[in-house]
C-alpha cells in the first residue's frame, strides 16, 4: 500500500510544485523575450541590408543615366534630385559636378568669411573662421587677431598645415569650424581635381558667390538660382569633349520605414570612352 505523506508535507509539496511552475514560467518568458530581441535584431539587419542594396542600385542607375550614348538623354550634374526605386524602396539620387564646388585649396580667409556670413553664422564665428583659415594656410606662426596658429593646436596633437587643406574634412581641425558646420559645407565644397578651373555652369549659387567675389546679388548667382527654381532652362553639356575628364559625385539615399535609410556616395571621372565610360576615384 502506498503511504500518503502527512498533511504538512503535502503542503510543502504543493508549494514546491507552484514554485517550480513559477520558475518554468519565468524561464519561458525570458526565452520569449530573448527570441523577440533576436527577431527584432534580425529584422533590423534585414532592413539595413535591403536599404544598402537599394542605395547601391541607385548608384548603378545614376551611372547608367550619366553615361548614355546620347548627350541630351544624360542626367544633369547640377545637384538636382532624381527619384527612382528598387523594388518598393524609394531612392533619392543626385549628381554633383566637382568643378562646381568651392575649392577649399584655392580660397583664402576672405572667401571663408563670405561663406560663413552667407550661412548666417554670428559675426564672432565669422571672424574666427576667416582669421584661423588664413593662419592655417600661411607660412608663419603669428596668429591674426581672431585666428589660431600651431601653438593653439599643439594641445590637440597637431600643428597648423602652413598650406592649403588637403580635404574638406581637414576644415574640422581649424578653429571655428564645428563638425556640424564641416558636414554642411561638405555639400558644396571639394578639393581641386586635376587642376580643373571652377565651373559655375552647374554650381550651387552659394559656391558661385564664394568663388567669385562674395556678392550674393551677382548676375551669375541669380541666374543659377532661377535655373534651380525651374524659372529658366538649365544648361546641358552638348560637347562630348566637355565630358571627358569631368569628375562628379553621385549620391544615392534609400529610405525605409521609421526613418531608416542608407546612403552611398561615389566620385567618378567620366572618360568619354565607350568601353570604359567612367573610372571610380572614391566610394563609400
Amino acid at each position: 500500500m502506498t503511504r500518503r505523506p502527512p498533511r504538512h508535507e503535502r503542503g510543502y509539496a504543493m508549494l514546491a510544485v507552484v514554485a517550480g511552475i513559477g520558475v518554468m514560467a519565468a524561464l519561458a518568458a525570458g526565452a520569449a523575450a530573448s527570441t523577440s530581441a533576436r527577431l527584432d535584431t534580425l529584422e533590423a539587419e534585414t532592413t539595413s541590408a535591403r536599404l544598402t542594396a537599394a542605395a547601391d542600385a541607385g548608384i548603378a542607375i545614376a551611372l547608367a543615366n550619366l553615361t548614355r550614348p546620347g548627350l541630351g538623354a544624360r542626367w544633369a550634374i547640377d545637384g538636382r534630385t532624381y527619384t527612382e526605386s528598387w523594388g518598393d524602396v524609394p531612392i533619392a539620387i543626385r549628381i554633383e559636378d566637382e568643378a562646381g564646388k568651392i575649392m577649399i585649396n584655392r580660397i583664402d580667409g576672405e572667401n571663408v568669411g563670405w561663406l560663413a556670413t552667407a550661412l548666417g553664422l554670428p559675426q564672432r564665428q565669422v571672424d574666427a573662421m576667416r582669421d584661423s583659415f588664413d593662419d592655417w594656410i600661411d607660412q608663419d606662426d603669428e596668429p591674426r587677431r581672431d585666428g589660431a596658429e600651431t601653438r593653439d593646436y599643439r594641445r590637440r596633437g597637431y600643428a597648423a598645415r602652413n598650406g592649403p587643406p588637403l580635404s574638406v574634412e581637414e576644415l574640422g581641425d581649424i578653429r571655428g569650424f564645428t563638425p556640424a558646420l564641416v558636414e554642411r559645407i561638405g555639400r558644396i565644397a571639394t578639393v581641386e581635381v586635376n587642376g580643373a578651373a571652377f565651373d559655375k555652369r552647374y554650381a550651387d549659387p552659394l559656391a558661385i558667390q564664394v568663388m567669385n567675389d562674395g556678392d550674393g546679388n551677382a548676375v551669375d548667382v541669380i541666374e543659377r538660382q532661377r535655373e534651380i527654381a525651374g524659372q529658366r532652362p538649365a544648361l546641358s553639356i552638348k560637347d562630348p569633349a566637355d565630358w571627358a575628364g569631368r569628375v562628379v559625385s553621385v549620391i544615392a539615399v534609400a529610405r525605409g520605414p521609421g526613418g531608416a535609410q542608407a546612403q552611398r556616395r561615389v566620385v567618378v571621372q567620366i572618360t568619354g570612352r565607350a568601353r570604359q565610360p567612367y573610372v571610380l576615384r572614391w566610394g563609400a
